[in-house]
């Protein structure tokens, strides 16, 4: 029997270090990157900031349709190797859009059949069994925010922050019941992935579970 190839998603709140984890772990891994945290222009936008409850359920749409296009390709490139993911169907999914519901910006029914799209469309999307899961407090997230200054992010407050961070949270707890999965948690406060040192514990901690 063959090696196992791993698909190694990164998942973590708003500025926890994603893209860095990432591009960091497919360089010095040696390993395709698949970047599914879209910045891609979305129509709803405008009418989404103007109105989020009316338009929440388009403007996510729009996001994890795109997210599952780029993801489509994992299962052919898993034949060859390990895949890392940036964020994938994990944030677009069970992160920002169930933020939606729990924030009361979208309707039980739309999440039910907004639920319901996305399984249809994930039976041909294999799901990771590797998720690296940073963490970084809500503070350390508003200063990474402020410093990196990307203007669609200025209106996001505390409050808002700690709700995904949340989410992320009732995620990593869901592992629990899926052994088939390896969580790999990482403070990005702790292990600064822009030091040496930082960088060094993430790849050292993902290469034990290969």
């Amino acid at each position: 029997m063959g090696v196992k190839n791993h698909q190694i998603t990164v998942v973590g709140p708003i500025a926890a270090g994603k893209t860095t984890a990432s591009q960091l772990l497919a360089r010095e891994l040696s390993l395709p990157l698949l970047d599914a945290d879209l910045f891609e222009e979305n129509p709803f936008l405008p009418s989404y900031i103007e109105d989020t409850a009316r338009w929440s359920f388009a403007t996510e749409l729009f996001f994890t349709t795109h997210r599952i296009k780029k993801l489509s390709v994992i299962g052919k490139m898993l034949t060859d190797s390990s895949v890392v993911v940036d964020s994938g169907l994990i944030m677009s999914h069970e992160v920002y859009t169930k933020n939606h519901l729990v924030q009361g910006t979208m309707t039980a029914a739309e999440w039910d059949f907004f639920t319901a799209i996305v399984e249809d469309y994930k039976k041909n999307i294999p799901e990771p069994d590797v998720v690296v899961l940073l963490t970084a407090s809500v503070e350390t997230q508003q200063k990474r925010i402020a410093s990196r200054g990307r203007g669609f992010e200025s209106g996001y407050t505390p409050e808002y922050l700690q709700s995904v961070t949340d989410r992320l949270e009732e995620y990593a707890a869901s592992l629990e019941n899926k052994p088939a999965v390896t969580r790999i948690p990482l403070s990005t406060e702790e292990f600064d992935l822009a030091t040496p040192k930082g960088a060094a514990e993430l790849v050292k901690r993902v290469k034990s579970t290969l």
